[in-house]
């Protein structure tokens, strides 16, 4: 019988905490995504391959994993990509015949997609249908559409992968369209997100479980998070939403400058540096004061010694990547010698994708040992 919440490394207590099945749905983002690989292989995208359309134009949800993933994915495609991609809450009404529209959203109740959808068809432009196909969505498509609806059931609040496949998927369907730089493989990211759920499996501890060991840094402090491009300011505000709606953690979004300010300012207003915090003993220093927050940085390997550079200065700062092999000397190399260091490309997309699995299982592990 359980008498308080579990640590995060008694495995019995997290399994017997977990009534809502929390652990297995974030651990399917790898069976998200090869449902989508396995639509594509079955031919369900191929009559985009002879399209050259004039545009693509997203339709997402006002709310849930849908546009995020469509922000994330513009992020990263937009500049390699040579066809316009608009994103929109509802459809533009210059909508026509040479268009691509992409209906992505959780609830198939929701009316401002079934009116996109309907629309969109009677206009005679394409529709691939990234949300669940019935009631007035099923209605308003009478059977047309490319189906890239969820194939594996999961809770809403985990879907970014499977969307973010969805969309990549749409863009590399469209074979009349050029598209540079490397776009990583479907299925290569639906193996990798299987990888990064097994090692963050609760039977792993804490030392080899960077989920747990993210959630122990997450646990008691406030937290601002950042990213330095576009598409890490994405995985940013996901993880600030997911950390709210999954464990109740309440953080905030903030720019690197300001993240910068807010420590400065502290710093200079107690007297103390970021550094003090870190090293506080509570027998030997007495009550604990209040620290400035802790800065969660999303990054990729390739720029992570130049963010490192920019947040020069935070004593309590985590800098966070899809991948931890590399050390910092070896990302700094990695940095200057990658042509697409600035800002985002389609193959950040993979480490990205990572980053999101580990920060939403963090996130299932708080709730877990607050509850």
């Amino acid at each position: 019988m359980r008498t308080g919440a579990p640590d995060l490394d008694d495995v019995e207590e997290l399994i017997a905490a977990d009534v809502d099945g929390f652990l297995q749905s974030v651990a399917l983002a790898g069976a998200q995504v090869r449902a989508v690989a396995e639509a594509q292989r079955e031919g369900l995208l191929e009559p985009l391959t002879e399209l050259r359309p004039r545009s693509v134009v997203i339709v997402c949800a006002g709310s849930g994993a849908a546009a995020p993933a469509a922000a994330l994915v513009i992020a990263a495609v937009s500049a390699r990509v040579d066809v316009p991609i608009v994103c929109a809450p509802a459809l533009p009404g210059w909508i026509g015949p040479l268009d691509v529209v992409v209906i992505a959203g959780d609830d198939a109740g929701d009316v401002v997609l079934a009116d996109a959808a309907a629309r969109s068809l009677r206009r005679r432009a394409e529709v691939v249908v990234a949300a669940p196909i019935e009631g007035p969505l099923r209605e308003a498509l009478g059977g047309n559409g490319i189906d890239l609806s969820p194939r594996i059931g999961v809770d809403p609040r985990f879907r970014l992968p499977g969307f973010v496949a969805a969309l990549l998927t749409v863009f590399v369907s469209l074979a009349q369209v050029r598209f540079t730089g490397r776009v990583p493989e479907v299925a290569e990211l639906a193996d990798a997100l299987d990888g990064e759920a097994g090692a963050n499996h609760p039977r792993n501890e804490s030392f080899h479980n960077r989920a747990k060991a993210l959630a122990a840094r997450l646990d008691g402090r406030p937290v601002l998070w950042v990213g330095d491009t576009p598409a890490t300011a994405v995985i940013a505000a996901h993880a600030a939403r997911m950390l709210v709606s999954v464990a109740g953690v309440i953080g905030a979004v903030a720019e690197i400058g300001d993240a910068v300010r807010v420590v400065r300012e502290w710093s200079e207003r107690t007297g103390a540096a970021p550094d003090d915090v870190i090293f506080y003993d509570p027998e030997l220093d007495g009550p604990a004061p209040d620290g400035p927050p802790r800065v969660m940085a999303a990054t990729t390997v390739s720029r992570e010694w130049y963010l490192r550079r920019r947040l020069d200065g935070i004593g309590d700062l985590d800098v966070l990547t899809g991948d931890g092999s590399d050390t910092t000397e070896q990302a700094a190399v990695s940095a200057m010698s990658h042509d697409d260091a600035p800002g985002d490309a389609p193959g950040d997309l993979l480490s990205l994708l990572l980053l999101t699995l580990r920060i939403e299982m963090a996130a299932v592990y708080l709730r877990l040992i607050r509850n």
